[in-house]
């Protein structure tokens, strides 16, 4: 008995060792995302999330504990600016962008406390089982953007700007969990899968000053 209880901590030693904390850097960058209610699970204070933790540390012989905070919510968001060109002179001018084809993932990940993400491979998700957990159905799947590098020819009027910059929707499914292994809690943290519905390429044309003549 004795040897099976070193057996089962040194076990335990060794997962915690390893967990690692990795979050998906992709829908975290974004420069600006709205939900239509709830928040980003990096956005809830440890106040906000403390009466979920309540319900997931209730100890368990093995397997997780989920506690389910927002349920593909949907945001927009605007990605990221491709380029923003002013013109301050009295004449127009032309522009020219050269735009690529680019690889987008259908679905990232993040994780706070001890939860840990895939970085690795080609399938992403949550490490120690907890995909199967959250019982949410996705695909890992890249998904090319179907365009291929073209130009963009663009004339920017005196005192305007031009921006070229991408928008779209998607969903958010966030929450937390808690893995126990013979009693034992292992892993404890925030989980969110972020979902990409539409995105989209927006060029839009701002004026900077008004003309005086």
């Amino acid at each position: 008995m004795k040897k099976f209880l070193i057996i089962v901590i040194l076990g335990l030693l060794l997962i915690v060792s390893v967990g690692n904390v990795n979050a998906s850097k992709h829908y975290t960058n974004f420069e600006d995302i709205k939900l239509t209610k709830g928040k980003l699970i990096n956005d809830y204070s440890d106040k906000d999330l403390s009466k979920y933790y309540k319900k997931v540390d209730k100890k368990k012989f093995s397997g997780w504990r989920i506690e389910e905070i927002n349920k593909r919510v949907k945001v927009t968001f605007v990605g990221e600016t491709l380029f923003s060109y002013y013109n301050d002179g009295y004449t127009s001018m032309d522009y020219t962008y050269k735009m690529d084809t680019r690889e987008v993932s259908k679905y990232n990940f993040s994780a706070t406390g001890s939860i840990g993400v895939k970085t690795s491979g080609t399938k992403g998700g949550f490490k120690s089982g907890l995909d199967g957990s959250i019982k949410l159905s996705y695909t890992n799947e890249k998904q090319i953007e179907k365009k291929e590098s073209y130009e963009i020819k663009v004339k920017v009027d005196p005192g305007t700007q031009v921006n070229l910059y991408t928008y779209g929707e998607g969903k958010i499914t966030n929450g937390v969990a808690a893995k126990y292994f013979f009693w034992f809690r292992i892993n404890r943290g925030g989980y969110e899968v972020f979902e990409l519905t539409t995105e989209y390429q927006r060029l839009e044309k701002v004026r900077i000053w008004k003309n005086t003549y």
